[in-house]
């Protein structure tokens, strides 16, 4: 598993915590609303209303802002997932089950699309938003690598691991198909079932 800092370290306090979370939220808005061209700390500031200084403080270079705001978007992300589990459900395998469509469900969200399409398109010229998308992938496979082993504790790690990658690259690639705003083809006509069946399969799968 990569182990990348959480947000709530770079304040030792309870409120430089919290103002850690402020500045990430705006991040995150920015780039969801204007682009990463416009995400900048006096923008940030501006949203939060605190000086520039202070969000050098917490994020004294740029590379450090992009991680932190990787684990912030997952961390979201997962809360919301969270709260969606049905208490019906028995078993990881179901939880696996419910889990794989939320996601496929979740990249049909304008927001989740945006911010995503965003962030691929950046990642090609700026270092910092490169190292952004390289801690939100790493902390989706090793999410997905350790609900595998729930199910499948005789998996080894490598085989879980390149299970994990295969599936976040056929999530993340049904967005250019199922994703809003996208032209309906008829012969796709159940492709999200299907991507989910398939998807089960190759994780637990021999």
């Amino acid at each position: 598993m990569v182990n990348l800092p959480s947000p709530a370290a770079k304040g030792s306090t309870r409120k430089g915590a919290g103002r850690s979370a402020m500045i990430l939220e705006a991040a995150k808005d920015i780039v969801v609303s204007e682009g990463f061209a416009n995400l900048s700390y006096r923008n940030i500031a501006k949203r939060v209303g605190i000086a520039v200084g202070n969000v050098n403080y917490y994020y004294p270079s740029k590379d450090d802002l992009m991680v932190d705001l990787a684990e912030f978007i997952f961390d979201r992300w997962d809360e919301r997932l969270k709260k969606r589990v049905p208490s019906r459900l028995k078993g990881d395998r179901e939880i696996f089950q419910f889990s794989i469509k939320f996601m496929i469900e979740e990249n049909k969200r304008e927001r989740t699309v945006t911010l995503l399409m965003e962030m691929w398109a950046m990642a090609n010229h700026s270092p910092p938003v490169s190292k952004m998308l390289g801690a939100f992938y790493a902390r989706m496979r090793s999410w997905l690598s350790d609900m595998i082993e729930r199910v499948r504790p005789d998996i080894g790690r490598e085989s879980r691991d390149l299970r994990a990658a295969l599936i976040t690259a056929q999530i993340e690639g049904l967005m250019i198909l199922i994703g809003p705003k996208r032209v309906r083809h008829a012969e796709l006509a159940g492709i999200e079932q299907a991507a989910a069946e398939h998807i089960e399969n190759l994780a637990f799968g021999d």
